[in-house]
């Protein structure tokens, strides 16, 4: 079979070896050459990397089944094959051809064993390999590869991967069928091991399997393309032996051998060539050789036509094409050139239309076809420019043209080109670019531009056309501009710009700057330290300038000399005080002689005037506090210098050499004028140049200082210099005197520095710019400002000119230097550099407290405060703040007592009981009482100890043991004291401990107290619990037992169960679900559980609300323990899908029924679909005229039948209606008769059975198997006949049932014993309590009677309350002696109880499970019992009401006097129950008829039984009409919604008419009779008038109150049965606690009696809360009734109105247009008069001018009535005054209208949740009777 297939392959390559393709040849297309074997004529460049026999002979075998013996041969191929010398040579040529020349069969073979061998074959150019065949001599190989390279064998790639296993030999390789045409995978269908010989491999390069779009393209080219291909053996397939034995022996059969290679392929031409010669070098030694080199055709050349012909690159190469032979296209160089290339870009760039680019232009061309002249040559115009002499030399000049003188190449106008026409540098110009443009200079070569230009700045060149010489360059400036190109300001100015001058002055501050230079750009002149601004005039924040008066010399700081001192200039005046004194010495012993006492006392006093003058000291310094008033002075104050006296001032902080005029600033006291004698001295010689001329000696001043001013200035300044130091002594005297007077005073304030600003440079010389400034200082008045205080405010001008004399004289500007704890910023005052102070802060730098404060801190400085009567001045320690306190005064402001005593000024010793030694100086009260004592004198002991601490008293205080000692850590009284009678301590506790010596927690606290470290804390219960009560949290845990307000937890901190919302608020609520419509797992006994946050419930499934309270839409049957069901109402024959939630009945549409309206209507029958025919049914024979819906059987009486139930029933004859039931007998005839007809028809149906299914009914295999073997298990114990051992193991079985029975029964009645026993412990225990109650009412009568007595003792005298002292004493002594036997001994009841208590608690302790079920049981009855109770008492009422027609209270007899129908509990004077009779509408009454009827036919059974059906249907009718009564509740709701939305509406279309009223009102353009119109219908407006609209609502709500009756009664008796059940639950729960433990303690059982009272009060309360509720109710629903009737009488009346008067406003809003201007009149006295309404009266003045005003706008309306105008105003004026008022009073009538109606929307809202709450309760209630009324159904 391998033989035909490779014949066949053979002979499909043959014919596929064709001339060149196409009939066209390679005009038209694509050409190709013919295809062949590429191993012919190439043997010698075919290798192999194994051959056997080539170094010698090699022996192989084969492994065969051939029938030559022989399997081993030799390979020697050492010379190439011979047929006839060299057989046996096996070379890699022998693969070119399958036989030789005679037929024979040649192969390569490969050396024994190896497996790495490769075949390869060297090309001499690129080749198209198509495809490749083997044939193989031995087996194939296991794994091979077949590789290519297209570069010579420099790198090669795969072609396709062959193994016998891919995924083992190739792990890396797919071995999946190929997707993609160049997929490298690997197969292994040419890889197994069969056949052993003539194998195949077949490889093909472009697999036919797989659709190439594009053969031509350079992916499909690249794959065929070749230059070497190699095929790599690497694995041997082999029989396994080699794997154990490797001898050679073994491999001689191993080995590759290849009888045939193939390598089909052509020349690869691309398509140009249809032949192909052989290569250069290579010899075409056999015919049909496959060659390499193409004959190429399309203008192409190279060894593959790889590239276009010399010259032919206008188009770009490329592959020939089938129907685009892609022919090469000669290049265009108009005859320039012979040389070209194709350039991609360029052909891209003339849309693929050419790309060649000629090379090596001649004749001065250039260009991509030579077609342009080359730079420095254009086309002459006249010449074609294929003429060789086409291109002309420019004539540029080089200097001035671009690119060295290039020119227009050509001629193109579109581009503004022209032929020669030179290109000048852009700053050039001319037709040879030879000189430069305007604005530019200095042509040149080297220069891009050609001329640079002029770069003269336009704003400071005086020529703009041209600016600048056009050789030199240089421009012409403006006046105060300079430089080379105007750019630059002369000196001291700055900022160029297009102004005249060109610059602007620097005008810099003289004194803030260094110079008058500044920055050109910004005008920034050179600035002193601190100065800022572009003129330097400003100061740097925290820094200011030197007022003109900054160097001054507080007087207050200066020396005082007396008037004798030296150091004073001048000579001092003589004394006039001796005179004085010896005068009134004389007067004084005149006044003795002739006694004159008034007056000598006045000389004395006068003398000690004069002896105290003379103490006083020449100079002191006076403080002047600032409270409010003006500041005249500087500093603290001044020096109070007396006559003769001076002060010296040294100076040693001059800042500048320079003359200063001297100023005083000083205060006279008198009217006389004073002199001062001044000296000025300098220390040392002066050194600058300034002052170094003047004389260094002393310099003397005498100037007078009149008594009218506050200032006075030297004559002559002087000269002061830095560096040096100054004396200044200044004598004070009065003028024009000659002596000294002792009262003569003078206040000095300071001295002060002027500088002589007249030397300063800015000010000095004859310059416009120093004399404005002299004059601008002198008008301003800038000296002037400075020498008064307080200094007036500086004008602008002032500031800047002291600013810059500051900054010259400091060098810059001062730094404020505020201090930090005195002032409010670090910023100061610009002039002067005053900080803005804290409170009571003086000094420029608020650095000294003002005078009268102290304590200089961050907040400031304090008043000193000092007392006027303590101190000895107002001025205090600046420091200290203590005040100057005269004799017997202390304290920092004088104003306290000596240590020691109180009551300043009048100060006596402090009286402390020895037990303190200082007091309060105010009161008295002790200070720090010694001792433990406390109290105003110590009169006391503090609290913990106790004791009388009183001077004399002989006692001191000890401590209080509460159980521990003060200071122990252990004491939890605040204090004690010693009881006289049982000398016993009594101690008063803290907050929240008890006990006498507070050593249990209180109520309301938990913790340990009686241990040392253990404290109560109080209970966090959030408020929760009642703190008084002694068990309302666990004393020892704090955990919180008795939660109030409905809480529950560990903490009371949320609500209990059944109850929501705030537990913290105290606002838990009860829940308030709907029981039937809350899911079942969250109700018990009646109760349901809520969302204890929210309040909502968890609903059933359909039903809704937050309560639960209805049925979701569409759905009913509410109260349903599956929820609601759906409607289903019929959706063609429904008005709807909604329902009644409680009867389900849908809404049908006329003709229809039934619950579902899917049945025919009331009293029909049949299929509404079809027909609905008639019940007509018999009144006398049948129950009710509704029959059957579908199958119009009506529901016959007894004795009746037939559809229409007009007819006898069986057992009855007669005519009907005249039936008689028949004889007895037939009865029973008649039974049997049906009996047996039943047993047949039973017969006949399981006989039918039988026939159909062939089984039985009812009886199964198993069954009857089981039978079989129970039978079984019978017959083999009779058949052995063991009858005794069958009765033995019967009756050891009833043995054993016999013991389990008596064994269950000993276990009952031991149980039954354990209950007897506990039921009379229990009765036991109950006497006991009983017991215990008696006695706690014995010491609580006890306990009154002793208050009682308290109170009379209180009330009575004081011999008779002595008497009453001695008697209750003798009472208590023998009170004691009882109290203690009762107590003490043993027949005591406290022993008793005890022995009580121990045989108890040994009886609980012996029956402590037993005991705790049973209360468990006993707590779980009453809390139930009290549930059910309370249920009981809620719906007794109804029931009473619905069973027996009447409710009452019930007296102690049982009777119900004041009900005659009775009730729940209520009996007649017979004792029987009484309930229901004549006159009562209940259900017992009505049973009660019905058992009437039943005794009158008590004759016959199915009578009876017809009665109780009767009743039955009564029942379920009461049902029904609770029903009804439901559905008229629910359609009141909706009518009150209805009438509330109805109500709504009308006032929301009052207030739009009231808005409309209003905005008419406003409106202009209103005439007065349209206002008059409206007003008066608004005035006419009564209340709605329609009783109709509310009749049904009233009604409906008194409807729903007569099923309401006798609440109050009921409720009261509930009331009463809850007081009595919770009385017995707390008497039972105290009886637990008195049988767990009797408290000893007289006062806790009274507390807990006291608890008790409250708790029964506040129950009580909570009843009386709940029936006044109840009342409040009713009184609501009254209101309700009396607010609607109130609203019915005027809504349809006002309602017309309404609309009418809407339409009236419509209307008369036409008329606005034509009435403005009168209505503007009216307008305004409508406004005049609602002012005057209002209380705003206007006077006669304002009516005249509105009169007037009136007239003139009458007059402006013309017309013929001109004589009649006054009156027309008047009347107009009372018309529009009438007018006014009725609007007034119709405005005032709508805004209480619309109050009212606001009032009664909010009373509806309220009477909407009123009707809420009712038909919640009319819910309540239906349940409640439907559950009763199911109940009698089910009563026999």
């Amino acid at each position: 079979m391998a033989q035909y297939l490779g014949a066949l392959i053979l002979a499909a390559l043959t014919v596929a070896q064709d001339v060149p393709s196409g009939p066209h040849g390679c005009t038209e297309g694509s050409c190709y050459p013919a295809t062949g074997n590429l191993l012919i004529g190439r043997g010698a460049n075919l290798s192999a990397t194994s051959t056997c026999g080539l170094f010698g002979p090699e022996q192989y075998c084969i492994v065969s089944h051939l029938q030559e013996s022989d399997k081993c041969f030799m390979c020697d191929s050492r010379r190439p094959y011979d047929h006839y010398y060299h057989r046996n040579s096996h070379r890699v040529e022998n693969v070119i051809y399958l036989r030789d020349s005679r037929g024979e069969l040649t192969w390569w073979q490969a050396v024994n064993g190896k497996e790495s061998v490769s075949i390869r074959l060297d090309l001499e150019a690129e080749f198209h390999f198509t495809h490749l065949i083997m044939k193989f001599k031995t087996f194939r190989p296991a794994a091979m590869l077949i590789e290519r390279s297209a570069d010579f064998g420099r790198t090669w790639r795969p072609y396709r991967y062959f193994a016998y296993n891919c995924t083992r030999t190739f792990p890396g390789i797919p071995a999946n069928g190929l997707q993609l045409i160049d997929d490298v995978i690997c197969e292994e269908r040419y890889s197994d091991i069969e056949p052993s010989t003539e194998g195949e491999v077949i490889y093909k390069v472009l697999d036919p399997a797989i659709h190439v779009k594009d053969p031509y393209s350079l992916e499909i080219q690249e794959l065929l393309r070749i230059t070497n291909l190699r095929i790599n053996f690497t694995k041997l397939h082999t029989l396994g032996d080699d794997q154990l034995d490797r001898r050679p022996d073994v491999l001689q059969k191993y080995y590759y051998s290849l009888y045939e290679l193939v390598v089909r392929g052509s020349c690869f031409c691309y398509g140009h060539a249809s032949e192909c010669a052989p290569v250069p070098g290579v010899d075409a030694r056999e015919a049909s050789m496959i060659h390499g080199r193409c004959v190429c055709k399309h203008n192409t050349e190279g060894l593959n036509c790889e590239r276009c012909r010399h010259f032919h690159n206008d188009l770009p190469w490329r592959p020939a094409e089938v129907d685009n032979p892609h022919t090469c296209r000669e290049c265009n160089c108009n005859g320039h050139s012979d040389q070209c290339h194709f350039d991609m870009a360029v052909y891209l760039a003339t849309g693929n239309i050419s790309g060649g680019v000629c090379d090596n232009c001649l004749h001065n061309t250039m260009g991509r076809n030579c077609e342009m002249c080359k730079p420095f040559y254009y086309q002459d115009p006249a010449r074609d420019i294929r003429d060789p002499a086409a291109c002309v030399p420019c004539d540029c000049d080089p200097v001035g043209s671009l690119e060295g003188g290039v020119c227009d190449s050509h001629t193109d106008l579109d581009l503004g080109m022209i032929a020669g026409q030179c290109r000048c540098k852009q700053n050039v110009k001319g037709q040879r670019c030879d000189y430069c443009k305007d604005g530019h200079y200095g042509l040149s070569q080297n220069d891009p531009l050609g001329c640079q230009p002029c770069n003269c700045d336009p704003r400071g060149i005086s020529m703009l056309g041209a600016p600048c010489d056009q050789i030199s360059g240089d421009c012409s400036c403006k006046r105060y501009v300079t430089g080379r190109y105007c750019n630059q300001c002369l000196p001291e100015y700055w900022g160029l710009s297009y102004d005249l001058a060109g610059c602007r002055a620097c005008d810099c501050d003289f004194g803030g700057a260094y110079n008058n230079k500044c920055m050109m750009d910004n005008g920034q002149c050179d600035c002193r330290p601190h100065l800022i601004g572009r003129q330097c005039s400003e100061v740097q924040p925290g820094y200011f300038c030197a007022a003109l008066d900054f160097y001054k010399y507080e007087a207050e700081g200066a020396v005082g000399h007396s008037p004798d001192d030296p150091a004073l200039p001048g000579k001092p005046r003589p004394q006039a005080e001796t005179d004085c004194v010896e005068h009134l010495n004389n007067q004084l012993r005149r006044h003795r002689r002739h006694r004159r006492i008034a007056t000598a006392q006045q000389q004395r006093a006068a003398l000690r005037r004069i002896r105290q003058l003379q103490q006083t000291p020449d100079v002191r310094k006076v403080h002047r506090e600032r409270d409010g008033q003006m500041v005249t002075w500087t500093g603290p104050g001044f020096a109070r210098v007396k006559d003769g006296a001076g002060l010296v001032f040294t100076i040693d902080n001059i800042p500048f050499a320079m003359e200063y005029d001297i100023m005083i600033r000083y205060e006279p006291e008198s009217t006389e004028d004073w002199e001062a004698i001044v000296s000025i001295t300098s220390l040392q010689l002066p050194t600058s140049s300034r002052c170094g001329n003047l004389l260094p000696t002393e310099q003397m001043y005498t100037v007078t200082l009149p008594h009218h001013r506050r200032f006075v200035h030297m004559p002559r300044p002087f000269c002061f210099e830095p560096s040096n130091r100054y004396v200044v002594a200044i004598r004070f005297q009065r003028h024009a005197v000659s002596h000294r007077h002792l009262t003569a005073f003078i206040l000095v304030d300071s001295l002060v520095l002027v500088p002589k600003y007249e030397e300063l440079p800015g000010f000095q010389g004859n310059s416009p710019l120093a004399e404005r400034r002299r004059e601008e200082m002198q008008l301003y008045m800038c000296v002037d400002s400075f020498m008064v205080t307080p200094m007036p405010t500086l004008a602008e001008m002032c500031t800047k000119l002291i600013c810059s004399i500051s900054a010259y004289m400091h060098d810059g500007a001062l730094s404020c230097q505020c201090d930090p704890q005195g002032s409010l910023s670090a910023e100061c005052e610009k002039v002067g550099g005053q900080c803005r102070c804290k409170p009571n802060v003086i000094g420029r730098r608020c650095d000294q407290c003002a005078p009268g404060t102290y304590g200089f801190g961050p907040y400031g400085c304090t008043a000193c405060d000092c007392h006027s009567q303590g101190s000895l001045s107002h001025q205090c320690d600046p420091v200290t703040g203590q005040c100057p306190c005269r004799h017997g005064a202390s304290g920092r402001q004088c104003s306290d007592c000596q240590p020691g005593q109180w009551a300043f000024p009048n100060c006596r010793p402090c009286q402390c009981n020895g037990h303190a030694d200082s007091c309060d100086p105010q009161t008295g009260t002790c200070y720090e009482c010694r001792d433990y004592t406390a109290g105003h004198q110590c009169e006391r002991c503090m609290n913990g100890f106790y004791g009388n601490p009183v001077l004399g008293s002989g006692d001191h205080c000890r401590p209080c043991a509460c159980p521990g000692n003060p200071g122990s850590g252990h004491s939890n009284g605040d204090s004690c004291h010693e009881d006289q009678a049982s000398n016993q301590i009594l101690c008063n506790c803290r907050q929240g401990y008890t006990g006498p010596r507070c050593d249990r927690c209180a109520p309301g606290y938990y913790g340990e107290p009686e241990r040392l470290g253990g404290g109560c804390s109080p209970c966090q219960c959030n408020g929760n619990i009642d703190t008084q009560h002694p068990e309302s949290c666990d004393s020892r845990t704090g955990q919180c037992l008795k939660c109030l307000y409905n809480t529950d937890g560990p903490t009371c901190s949320e609500c209990k169960n059944g109850y929501y919302g705030n537990a913290l608020a105290h606002d838990c609520r009860r829940c308030t679900c709907v029981t039937a419509g809350t899911r079942q797992e969250y109700c018990t006994n009646g109760d349901c559980y809520c969302d204890r946050q929210t309040g909502a419930c968890p609903c059933r499934q359909n039903v809704v609300g937050h309560n639960c309270d209805q049925c979701a839409p569409n759905h009913w049957n509410f109260g349903m323990a599956q929820g609601c069901e759906p409607c289903q109402c019929h959706p063609q024959h429904a008005l709807g899908t909604h329902c009644n939630m409680f009867t389900g009945q849908c809404h049908c549409r006329p003709g229809f029924g039934g619950r579902q309206c899917t049945e025919c209507e009331q009293l029909h029958w049949g299929d509404p679909r079809v027909q609905c025919e008639e019940c007509n049914c018999h009144p006398l024979g049948s129950e009710s005229a509704q029959c059957d819906p579908v199958t119009g059987q009506c529901e016959c009486r007894d004795g009746a039948s037939g559809r229409r139930c007009d007819e006898c029933a069986r057992g009855f004859t007669g005519s009907f209606p005249k039936c008689v039931q028949c004889h007895p007998c037939f009865e029973l005839w008649d039974d049997a008769v049906c009996q047996l007809e039943r047993d047949l028809d039973h017969i006949r149906n399981i006989t039918e059975t039988i026939r159909e299914t062939g089984i039985a009914p009812g009886v199964s295999d198993a069954r009857i198997k089981e039978l079989e073997r129970k039978l079984s298990l019978i017959r083999d114990l009779i058949k052995d006949g063991d009858h005794e051992r069958v009765y033995q193991l019967i009756g050891q079985s009833i043995d054993d049932l016999r013991a389990e029975i008596a064994m269950t029964d000993g276990r009952m009645m031991s149980v039954f014993k354990e209950l007897n026993t506990t039921a009379e412990l229990d009765h036991t225990l109950r006497l006991n309590l009983n017991t215990l109650e008696q006695d706690l009412s014995q010491l609580n009568s006890t306990l009154a009677q002793r208050h009682r007595e308290l109170e009379n003792f209180l009330s009575a005298g004081f011999a008779e309350q002595f008497e009453n002292v001695r008697k209750y004493y003798r009472e208590s002594v023998d009170a004691e002696k009882r109290c203690n036997a009762s107590v003490y001994g043993p027949e005591s009841p406290v022993t008793q109880s005890r022995h009580t208590r121990d045989r108890t608690e040994a009886i609980l302790n012996e029956q402590k499970n037993l005991f705790q079920r049973n209360i468990t049981a006993h707590k779980k009855s009453l809390s139930e019992l009290e549930k059910k109770a309370q249920e009981v008492d809620d719906k007794v009422e109804h029931l009473s009401h619905k069973v027996c027609g009447g409710y009452s209270h019930i007296t102690s007899n049982g009777s119900c006097p004041d009900s005659q129908c009775g009730g729940a509990g209520c009996r007649d004077e017979e004792g029987q129950r009484l309930c229901g009779g004549a006159g009562c509408n209940g259900t017992v009454s009505a049973s009660l008829d019905a058992l009437r009827h039943a005794k009158d036919v008590k004759d016959s059974l199915s009578t009876a039984s017809i009665e109780l059906q009767s009743v039955a249907k009564k029942l379920q009718d009461i049902a029904m009409l609770t029903d009804s009564v439901k559905d008229n509740a629910v359609q009141t709701l909706n009518k009150a919604q209805q009438k509330k939305e109805f109500f709504e509406n009308a006032n929301k279309k009052l207030k739009d008419f009231i808005q409309k009223i209003r905005d008419f009102l406003n409106e202009e353009g209103a005439d007065p009779d349209s206002i008059e119109t409206i007003a008066q219908q608004v005035l006419a407006i009564k209340m709605p008038v329609n009783r109709t609209l509310v009749d049904s609502v009233v009604q409906n709500i008194r409807d729903s109150l007569t099923n309401l009756t006798n609440v109050d009664g009921i409720f009261i008796q509930t009331a009463e049965e809850l007081a009595k059940a919770t009385d017995l639950l707390n008497r039972a729960k105290d009886a637990k606690k008195r049988a767990e433990g009797v408290k000893d303690n007289i006062s806790e059982t009274n507390e807990a009696l006291n608890s008790s009272a409250k708790a029964i009060a506040k129950a009580k309360k909570e009843m009386e809360t709940a029936i006044k509720n109840l009342n409040d109710t009713r009184d609501a629903t009254a209101m309700v009734e009396d607010k609607l009737q109130g609203l019915e009488t005027n809504l349809m009346d006002v309602m017309m109105r309404l609309a009418n008067l809407s339409h009236g406003v419509d209307l008369l809003k036409n008329k606005t247009n034509q009435n403005r201007i009168m209505a503007q009149d009216a307008k305004a006295q409508s406004e005049d008069a609602t002012q005057a309404a209002n209380g705003l009266q206007q006077d006669m003045t304002k009516a005249e001018a509105l009169y007037k005003t009136l007239n003139e706008k009458v007059d402006s309306l013309g017309g013929a009535a001109g004589g009649n105008i006054s009156q027309r105003a008047e009347n107009m004026k009372r018309e529009a005054e009438d007018l006014q008022k009725k609007a007034s009073q119709g405005i005032d009538t709508l805004k209480k209208l619309e109050k009212k109606f606001k009032k009664n929307e909010k009373k509806m809202d309220a009477q909407k949740i009123e009707l809420e709450e009712l038909q919640k309760n009319v819910t309540e209630v239906r349940e409640f009777i439907r559950r009763k009324v199911n109940g009698y159904n089910n009563c026999q």
